[in-house]
């Protein structure tokens, strides 16, 4: 049976974790190919695939998400198993981690037979935030090969005789709740602005208008990013702001104004825009890295490494 092992991996960490259970799977007799996630393109000729990634604020890397998104169907149809690398200490080695809620979600939405988290490494000279920082008090390198090995062997077992998962979808992850929110929120807004108008002058009107537009977006991004199966905040952000504009363009300024004047004006467009922009992409990028209990929380640490 052909076998993938896939990663992605800053420093190198997860890609020595990856590269053990390879080993491990070629001596049960298994075909294996062990890349990392930028070099894969097609997963369709292989029987079994396993998935890691370290745990950077309790999701994996953009790139590892992605590739599982991209190859969401595909992965559906053969058994998959993820793993993380995380925790900066020997707490993986003492009780099993359970993923977290990101991880959980993208399992869920694959059918994953199975997931495990492995300790982390960090090596003393890490650069960039909040690596470096972590690093004078957490480097070293928790993984353990004989662990990871046997869970490798285990999965080895399990491979010629398991069949793919039952996956699920969430509801939040459709195009249609995705894009529902956005045109909720420019509606909030675009009544504000129009009751405003009515009420006071221009300048003050639009004043508030750039004040309130992003806590109304602020409370839409909360509702939607709470529900599992949320998108990426980034994406997500550029796709609610794109929305606004496409909104303001056509409706507004098309077809009330008859008028693109409206896009002269910073404060009363472009300022609004990249608050909306700003005030989403906040939301969700601290709502994505929540832990969902505390024994999640400790496999948060900047663990690849």
């Amino acid at each position: 049976m052909r076998v993938l092992v896939t990663w992605s991996s800053k420093r190198g960490g997860t890609e020595g974790i990856g590269q053990l259970i390879g080993e491990e799977l070629r001596t049960r007799g298994l075909e294996v190919v062990a890349s990392s996630v930028e070099s894969v393109h097609a997963i369709e000729s292989f029987d079994a695939v396993i998935v890691g990634g370290a745990l950077y604020g309790n999701r994996w890397p953009r790139k590892l998400r992605s590739f599982v998104n991209h190859h969401l169907s595909q992965l559906r149809k053969v058994p998959v198993w993820f793993f993380s690398s995380g925790p900066l200490d020997e707490c993986a080695d003492r009780e099993p981690i359970p993923a977290t809620r990101p991880v959980a979600i993208l399992a869920e939405r694959i059918g994953a037979k199975g997931h495990v988290t492995f300790g982390g490494r960090l090596e003393p000279s890490a650069k960039g935030f909040p690596a470096s920082a972590m690093a004078k008090t957490h480097s070293g390198d928790w993984r353990n090969p004989d662990r990871i090995r046997a869970w490798a062997a285990n999965v080895a077992i399990e491979i010629p005789k398991t069949k793919p998962g039952s996956s699920r979808e969430y509801p939040a992850h459709s195009f249609w709740r995705w894009f529902t929110h956005a045109v909720v929120g420019w509606t909030i807004c675009a009544a504000m602005m129009i009751a405003l108008l009515k009420i006071t002058n221009t300048t003050t009107a639009i004043v508030i208008h750039d004040l309130m537009a992003p806590v109304v977006f602020v409370l839409i991004a909360w509702h939607y990013f709470r529900a599992p199966g949320a998108r990426d905040p980034l994406p997500t952000a550029f796709l609610w702001t794109g929305i606004v504009a496409f909104l303001d363009l056509t409706i507004i300024a098309g077809l009330a104004q008859h008028s693109f004047d409206m896009f002269k004006s910073f404060s009363g467009v472009w300022l609004p825009l990249g608050l909306i922009f700003m005030a989403t992409w906040a939301v969700g990028e601290v709502i994505s890295t929540m832990p969902a209990t505390k024994n999640t929380a400790s496999a948060a640490e900047v663990g690849d490494q």
